[in-house]
């Protein structure tokens, strides 16, 4: 009963955090619109200065983008949900949060550099932990639930098989994980532009290897029966 009760207070917590965190972006946006002028930074180079300029409207896209997700995860909050998913999204959510205000500010003011907050090592740090947690989360999701949920590594091998499936989400994890970890070393010795690459390649280079391995599984899958 006890720890019923605690869970039910958690996710209480969670809902209350999910719902403050997927409003801040868009309440922050809608502070500071009235004062912009029509046309604004809305894209910056990789030396961190602004390469395109656009409607002051284009601020609310972001904030809706947040909005909807955190839609998304209170939703499937009332449903049955695989062990992590929930701390997966509250990172999410985190990210677009710790970035939001760098990219207000360098709006309000453009003689500002957006790299003089070390906004690309932000990035890489925050995204490399959310794929530490989605590493973590991606094992755990059963061969039942991914008829549930559009979630886990959803080749077509792996969807061919349960035994596909489990080895595929289980390399996923671990291949995830380490390009998190990659992540977060390179946003400590690294500058911001090669801490970004560094963590784009180390993505680009996991999600081939898991889709190779799939193949790999089912080849061996197929040998065995």
């Amino acid at each position: 009963m006890l720890e019923q009760e605690k869970k039910e207070k958690n996710l209480k917590l969670w809902r209350i955090a999910v719902t403050v965190l997927m409003l801040l972006p868009m309440a922050e946006m809608l502070f500071v619109l009235p004062g912009l002028p029509d046309i604004i930074p809305v894209h910056w180079g990789v030396d961190g200065s602004p390469d395109r300029y656009g409607s002051r409207w284009e601020l609310l896209l972001p904030g809706a983008i947040v909005l909807f997700l955190g839609i998304l995860l209170l939703r499937d909050s009332f449903s049955r949900q695989p062990k992590g998913m929930r701390t997966g999204g509250l990172l999410t959510l985190v990210v677009f949060n710790v970035i939001q205000p760098v990219v207000l500010y360098v709006t309000v003011r453009p003689e500002s550099d957006i790299m003089e907050f070390y906004f690309g090592k932000i990035v890489c740090g925050l995204i490399s932990l959310l794929l530490i947690v989605a590493g973590n989360y991606m094992p755990k999701i059963s061969w039942e639930y991914r008829l549930q949920r559009k979630h886990g590594f959803r080749t077509r091998y792996a969807l061919s098989d349960e035994t596909v499936w489990s080895r595929t989400q289980r390399f996923g994890g671990y291949a995830y994980m380490i390009s998190g970890v990659v992540g977060i070393a390179a946003a400590f010795v690294l500058s911001d532009l090669v801490c970004v690459l560094v963590m784009a390649a180390a993505i680009l280079l996991s999600s081939l290897l898991i889709y190779w391995y799939s193949w790999v599984a089912w080849k061996q899958v197929k040998g065995e029966n």
